[in-house]
This record gives structure tokens, C-alpha cells and sequence, in this order.
């Protein structure tokens, strides 16, 4: 009976702070007069990509291209550890990295800021209470929104999108069409750029092996549940390193990969910077991959992918299931879906038909 009753005070006072935050976010969202998207008056726009990991980052790389060659001037607002991936975009005009709080310089860069329309192209998050403190110091003209109720008034224009299956870029061609910009869901790409040393160290190193395919292996990813086991991992490479006639080079974590010993026809990567992983992947021949940063390179460069996903949901909404947002997307890539939502349930025999149906047409 006491443990009963515990239960259902746990429930109600988790209900009251759900409450509690929905208010508080509601009150922070509230402003006297939304306005109208009138498009004569936009030239600079905000895309807010703080929320979102590297993978995500990828996809949204897109954006900038599309919206300069229509006159647009684009700032991006992001994390530290992503800004990079933005940093050398010729059609980006700046990055601003926040965080969480906003310290007081970043405060001030934010009020300084001029901004026409501010994008967000997530739905409500964990974020929002933040998110919506860093509208309130830009103070945009116009603002657009996904799925947020229209009492949060903190949006001007709400897109009302219910593709639960469909991929996070197709948000982009719902925001493409409140502006006139008339594009195809298959004619979004992800537009990537970095520095040209990261490809000169890795053709010098690929020079040494000019005879062999190169297959790049990302076995472990930023979470436990989407990395492989050590025991899935080795049996991987004991199959990759019986082709004598392909390299198979592994990146990611480093201090995940670094355990592992360099073995006939296997190289672990030493290099740290993603950049280098980059290269990697753009000068490769087919990848495998848990994480979703490198199946999103893969499809920037369109290389044959097999890519493992772990059934993740939206944790503020399970219609929004990963692996349909976050799937590869692309004609080149074969999606393997783990059961028990970790990549560690993955048959490993499966997998490695999939890849020897590959190695067999090098």
C-alpha cells in the first residue's frame, strides 16, 4: 500500500513540473503582436542549430548555399564543438556559438545581431526554454517555428508538420516554400568545405596504397546503445582483413578506437579532428557505420554506405521515430535496423552479408 502511494505522488509531482515548465516556457513565448512574413523586407537571416549533434549540422549544411543564391545573408547560431563544420562555408556571413547559459559577451553579440527572419527548424525541446531567451535578445522581425501550439506566440509563422516517416530535410522544403524558393526534396544536398590540408595528409597517406579499395569502419558512436561490442567489432574487422585487396581504415572516438591493435590490412586512424574523418570518407570506396555524423558524410559524398541504426524515438514526441529522420537517405546507402534498440542486438552474420555481397563486386 505504501509503495503504491509513493508511485502516484512520483506521478503527480512529475505532472506539476511538466506543468511548471510548460507555464514557464508559455510566459517566456509571450509577445503582444506576431508579424506577417513579408518577404521585400528579409535580407538577413538566423538559422538556429544549437540543438542539433554533428550529424545534424551535416544535414542543415545545406541551407546556406540555397538561401545565398536568393540574395540572403545567413548567420549561423550552434554549439562550440560544431562551429567548426560552419567555419569555412563561403555562404555562411558568420557563426555564433552559444552556450548553455549564454555568457554575458555572447548576450550582447546576440542583442548586436541584425536579423530579418529567424529559422528554427526543430520541433519543442529540451531547448526551447533557452532557445526561446535567445529570440528575446536577437529580436528578429519575423521568426518561423515547427509544431509548437500557436499560444507560443514567440513564432510568427508556425509550420504545422506531421511527416512523422519522413527525413529531418524535407522540413527545409516546407521553409523554402513560405519563401518563393521553389526546390525539389532530391535537389537538397549537403554542401560541406574544410581547409585543403586534411586532404593532402590523407592522399599521402592513401598513396601507399594505391592497389587497394579503402573501406572506412565507424563502429562506435557518441552513445553506448548505437555503438557496436568489442566482440562485434573484431568480428568485423577478422572478416574485413581476409580481402587482401582492400584497406579498411577505422575513425571515430578516439579514445574508443585507440584500443584497438592495427592488423593485417586493418589501419585505426590516429588523427582526432573530424576534418580528417572527412577526407577519409570523401576519398574512401564504401563505409560502415553506427553513427549517423559519418552516414551523413557518406551521403554528402555519395559512397556506398552500410550504416546501423538502433530504433531511437523523439523523446518529446515518439511519432518522430530516428531512423526514419535520421536515415541515411540516399539511393547508395543500405539501412540495417538493430532490434532491442541497441546496435550490440545486431547479428553480426547479417551484416556480414551485406558486406560480403559488396566485397565481392571490387
Amino acid at each position: 500500500m505504501l509503495k503504491k502511494t509513493i508511485n502516484i505522488i512520483r506521478k503527480l509531482n512529475r505532472k506539476r513540473n511538466y506543468f511548471i515548465k510548460d507555464l514557464k516556457l508559455l510566459i517566456l513565448s509571450f509577445k503582444i503582436k506576431r508579424t506577417k512574413l513579408d518577404l521585400t523586407t528579409i535580407n538577413k537571416i538566423t538559422i538556429q542549430a544549437c540543438k542539433n549533434g554533428l550529424g545534424d549540422a551535416i544535414i542543415i549544411s545545406g541551407l546556406p548555399k540555397i538561401l545565398k543564391s536568393q540574395g540572403y545573408q545567413v548567420t549561423i547560431l550552434t554549439k562550440e564543438k560544431n562551429a567548426f563544420l560552419f567555419k569555412h562555408n563561403p555562404h555562411v556571413h558568420q557563426v555564433i556559438y552559444l552556450d548553455r547559459p549564454l555568457t554575458k559577451e555572447q548576450v550582447q553579440i546576440l542583442k548586436s545581431l541584425e536579423c530579418d527572419l529567424f529559422i528554427d527548424p526543430n520541433n519543442k525541446t529540451s531547448y526551447s526554454n533557452w532557445i526561446f531567451k535567445v529570440i528575446k535578445k536577437i529580436k528578429p522581425k519575423h521568426t518561423i517555428g515547427f509544431n509548437y501550439p500557436k499560444m507560443y506566440r514567440i513564432y510568427d509563422t508556425i509550420i504545422n508538420y506531421s511527416e512523422y516517416s519522413s527525413h529531418f530535410s524535407k522540413r527545409f522544403i516546407h521553409i523554402f516554400k513560405k519563401m518563393n524558393i521553389k526546390i525539389l526534396e532530391n535537389e537538397y544536398k549537403y554542401d560541406l568545405y574544410y581547409p585543403n590540408k586534411y586532404d593532402l595528409q590523407i592522399e599521402k597517406i592513401l598513396s601507399n596504397y594505391k592497389d587497394k579499395k579503402i573501406c572506412i569502419f565507424n563502429p562506435y558512436a557518441s552513445s553506448e546503445r548505437r555503438s557496436f561490442s568489442e566482440q562485434q567489432v573484431q568480428d568485423i574487422l577478422n572478416l574485413l582483413s581476409n580481402y587482401h585487396n582492400l584497406l579498411t581504415i577505422v575513425v571515430g572516438l578516439p579514445d574508443k578506437i585507440n584500443s584497438l591493435c592495427n592488423a593485417p590490412n586493418i589501419l585505426i586512424s590516429s588523427f582526432e579532428h573530424f576534418f580528417y574523418a572527412t577526407s577519409f570518407v570523401k576519398h574512401c570506396d564504401f563505409v560502415i557505420s553506427v553513427d549517423t555524423s559519418i552516414v551523413h558524410l557518406s551521403n554528402a559524398y555519395n559512397k556506398p554506405l552500410i550504416s546501423i541504426y538502433s530504433s531511437e524515438i523523439d523523446d518529446f514526441d515518439p511519432r518522430y521515430q530516428n531512423n526514419d529522420v535520421y536515415k541515411p537517405n540516399y539511393n547508395n546507402a543500405i539501412q540495417l535496423i538493430a532490434p532491442g534498440d541497441t546496435a550490440k542486438n545486431l547479428d553480426t552474420q547479417i551484416l556480414e552479408q551485406y558486406i560480403i555481397k559488396y566485397l565481392t563486386t571490387l
